[in-house]
């Protein structure tokens, strides 16, 4: 069920109900027909609200039009002047079947054919009335439009959050890719060429890679700039350095405030960790600034961001001085898209109608046989009613954004003073306009119940209306002011969220290409790094045993090249036996004796990431002669145990970005990671899902 569509429907169903009573009794210029002829006019109504039920659910709308035109205007011919004025579902057909100018001229033609048809061919309610008829059919005909349109407008934002999601994660994707193959593509090449010629310079560019790759990976995890420098003052106040940080209200692109958020935070680590300042002055501006200041700390080797921005480091006596900006092009304010003019338009048209109504009354008494306007009544017109709408335009607003009480009061106190001296010329139904902006302000149940009371209140003020009639027409404005208020608001949260979806989307993105930045290139750049440097310490002793490092160091570096693409494309795929080999070369290149048993094969590749981490870890953060790998399955689970002898004091009670990375992999898949230190011996432990063939080895 489309619920946006609620509305539209119970409006239509209360409109043809009225429109079914006013034929039943006649009106003042046409008597009730026969029975056979009642019947024709009730199922004409029934069927008008058919044609435009399937023109609201969009279905193909031109033939539709045609044959709801023939019953609108078809029945005159038979009825008489107590059939219609019915021709604003045909104007909102027209306008919701249509496009463009085309939609808006035939709309035109609807009106001024059911004033002609007053005029010319049933003139006995006079031009005053053929008036009335127009301006009724334009002003009834636009609010039901206008209900459908906004509500197709919801429905879409709902049908596009996804889409939209989509597109931007493959959108940042795409950036992430240029980024990565920027940042470390010449690298690797560099290291393929330098493996066959220049063996010496493989250690140094990949050390260099390897930190781009941390920095890269650091940069991805989305954090404001905002929640960067609380961060950053907190970091320095825990460093005992006297921190100044001007910077108002944030409100920069998202991309900017990213890179921005990751250049302060390298910034501030490379600062404290070349010394203690005197002071850090960090300041921010909307314009896309950072500056950063340091006194009493020369020389600090501060770097650019990754991506692409305008970076000036200043050294001035004891004052390094890093500022950065990045250009924001012209400034133009977020917008949510809303369609309020379009409610608003409507529900002016809908207050011109009122009180042009009210004004053909008063000024076409000779038409209508009413007495002459006294000046009150006049007063009223032109002055109280006026103000009646200009504050029912103001609450088209949402409550958080004026104060509407006062208002509110305000206008049903001018309504209801307005009906009590003009008489039967302000009609009953009036009332309705202000019941929806009630129903909208208002919280329910009070709402309902306050919104009921103001329909009924104006009936005894008009003893000799139609009840039935008058509170069937005060239900369709007040349904109809409620969804033109309701629907735009509606299509405000809707956008909000699609755009929310769309960010975190990006996010979840950002990290999982984080991840695997960390786990997958960081892993073969350490390789690389190790067998280089083993390399260049065999080249004198064991020249063939160097070329055969030298060797795999190329394989692991054009492997590197191929993550580089696999990361930004999917989910990046490990095999754990491949993953195995690998390891146990790795370990040996570093002089680690590796001691593997297996009795289980973890599911997919979270089992590969986490045996790439552990051992990248003993390697590079351990002095470690043996370690040991083991797997086993247990109650339908595969422990993965990774241990060695050589855990280093430094590496107590830390727990490094890998680690974390790979305890918030495990714990998505319903896994679990622990690390546990026993003396010399750190132990990796983790659970994963169990394979289905179990494998040996």
């Amino acid at each position: 069920m489309r619920w946006a569509l609620l509305p539209s429907f119970a409006c239509l169903l209360m409109y043809g109900a009225f429109r079914i009573s006013v034929l039943t009794i006649g009106t003042s210029f046409g008597r009730p027909p026969d029975a056979a002829v009642l019947a024709f006019g009730v199922a004409a109504v029934i069927a008008i609200g058919c044609l435009y039920t399937l023109v609201v659910l969009r279905i193909p709308a031109r033939l539709i039009v045609v044959v709801q035109a023939l019953l609108t205007f078809g029945p005159y011919a038979v009825i008489g002047e107590s059939w219609g004025p019915i021709s604003a579902l045909l104007l909102a057909s027209v306008l919701l079947g249509f496009t463009g100018r085309v939609s808006w001229l035939l709309a035109a033609l609807v009106a001024l054919a059911e004033f002609l048809v007053r005029v010319w061919w049933l003139p006995g309610g006079g031009f005053t009335y053929a008036a009335w008829a127009m301006l009724v059919t334009g002003a009834i005909g636009l609010g039901f439009f206008a209900m459908a349109r906004l509500a197709h407008l919801v429905e879409e934002l709902r049908a596009t959050r996804a889409e939209r999601a989509s597109f931007e994660v493959a959108r940042e994707r795409l950036r992430i890719a240029s980024e990565l193959r920027t940042i470390l593509g010449e690298r690797l090449a560099v290291i393929i060429r330098g493996a066959r010629a220049r063996p010496a310079e493989i250690v140094e560019v990949a050390r260099e890679a390897l930190d781009r790759v941390r920095s890269v990976a650091d940069d991805y995890r989305d954090r404001s700039l905002a929640a960067e420098v609380e961060a950053a003052r907190a970091v320095l106040a825990a460093a005992g350095v006297p921190a100044t940080v001007e910077a108002p209200e944030l409100r920069l692109p998202e991309r900017a405030d990213a890179v921005l958020a990751a250049l302060l935070r390298r910034t501030v680590i490379a600062g404290l960790r070349h010394g203690t300042p005197e002071h850090c002055l960090i300041e921010v501006d909307g314009t896309g600034r950072l500056k950063v200041t340091f006194t009493g700390l020369p020389g600090v080797p501060l770097r650019e961001a990754a991506t692409p921005v305008e970076v000036e480091v200043v050294e001035l006596g004891g004052t390094v001085s890093l500022e950065a900006r990045i250009p924001l092009g012209p400034r133009t304010p977020e917008r949510i898209y809303t369609p309020r003019w379009l409610a608003w338009v409507v529900l002016l048209v809908l207050e011109i109608d009122h009180i042009g109504t009210v004004a053909l009354k008063l000024f076409g008494a000779r038409d209508l046989a009413l007495a002459a306007p006294s000046m009150i009544q006049i007063i009223v017109v032109v002055v109280c009613l006026p103000l009646v709408a200009v504050l029912q335009l103001r609450h088209v607003l949402p409550r958080e954004h004026l104060a509407w009480r006062g208002t509110l009061l305000l206008q049903i106190v001018l309504l209801f003073t307005s009906m009590a001296l003009a008489g039967d010329i302000v009609p009953p139904s009036y009332a309705g306009l202000v019941a929806g902006v009630v129903l909208f302000h208002m919280r329910a149940p009070w709402s309902w119940a306050f919104a009921a009371l103001l329909v009924c209140l104006p009936l005894p003020l008009s003893p000799g209306s139609n009840v039935h009639v008058t509170v069937l027409l005060s239900l369709v404005s007040m349904v109809m002011v409620y969804a033109l208020c309701r629907l735009p608001v509606t299509a405000a949260q809707l956008e909000q969220a699609r755009r929310e979806l769309t960010r975190m989307s990006v996010v979840r993105e950002r990290l999982r290409i984080a991840r695997d930045v960390h786990d997958l290139l960081g892993f073969q750049l350490s390789a690389i790094v190790v067998k280089g440097e083993l390399a260049v310490r065999l080249a004198d002793a064991d020249p063939d045993a160097a070329r055969a490092h030298l060797a795999d160091l190329v394989t692991v570096a054009e492997q590197a090249l191929s993550s580089v693409r696999s990361i930004t494309e999917e989910e990046a795929g490990l095999a754990f036996g491949e993953e195995v080999e690998t390891a146990r070369s790795m370990l040996s290149a570093a002089g680690i004796d590796a001691r593997v048993r297996l009795d289980a094969t973890p599911v997919g590749s979270l089992g590969a990431i986490v045996l790439r981490e552990a051992v990248t870890n003993v390697v590079r953060h351990s002095g470690a002669r043996v370690c040991e790998i083991e797997t086993s399955l247990e109650a339908g689970v595969v422990w993965l145990r990774v241990s060695n002898d050589g855990a280093l004091p430094e590496t107590r009670g830390r727990a490094g970005s890998g680690l974390l990375n790979l305890a918030a992999r495990t714990e998505e898949v319903g896994g679990s990671l622990a690390v546990r230190r026993d003396g010399d011996r750190f132990t990796l432990t983790a659970g994963l899902k169990a394979s289905p063939h179990r494998s040996r080895s």
